[in-house]
């Protein structure tokens, strides 16, 4: 009974954590390890120096209250995050705090030619799929247009046959 009860925990919870990901519900996710590509949140230094930075100073959309007294948060967000915080920082609860952005490979041009690059290639390779699905549907159309063609042909022959047996 006990390992059903933990196992069904287990499965509301991760139902729950992807029903609020795709509700646009903050989960905070703080990153222990290696700063990953495609992986975002909070950074734990746990007293080890902070990695490479995005940009060198802090930055900070709205003051907070006088009397408040945050910590600097180190955050990994996506390039475009960091480029335009003013209309993303709320959605990690942080427009009042000193934000160093944490830096991963996504940040460097090559990695962002690599992106870029493989984008294109799925959309090469789309477009290429569509001119094939293109290409069979014409051929389709041409068969059955030929099928109608020898039946029509065919039936008219037949017609002919006979008219010219009464003659």
């Amino acid at each position: 009974m006990n390992k059903a009860y933990c196992l069904g925990a287990v499965v509301a919870l991760a139902l729950g954590a992807t029903t609020a990901a795709h509700a646009d519900v903050d989960i905070s996710v703080a990153i222990q390890g290696e700063i990953a590509p495609g992986v975002y949140g909070r950074v734990d230094l746990n007293g080890r120096p902070p990695p490479p930075l995005v940009y060198a100073q802090p930055v900070v959309i709205e003051q907070p209250p006088p009397h408040v007294v945050y910590q600097p948060l180190y955050l990994h967000v996506p390039p475009e995050h960091a480029r335009d915080w003013r209309l993303h920082c709320h959605e990690y609860h942080a427009c009042d705090r000193q934000v160093y952005f944490v830096k991963s490979r996504e940040y460097d041009p090559e990695y962002i030619r690599a992106k870029e690059r493989e984008r294109y290639d799925k959309h090469l390779r789309h477009e290429e799929e569509h001119e094939r699905r293109e290409e069979r549907h014409e051929e389709r159309k041409e068969e059955r247009r030929d099928e109608h063609w020898d039946e029509h042909h065919h039936d008219h022959d037949d017609h002919h046959d006979h008219d010219d047996r009464h003659d």
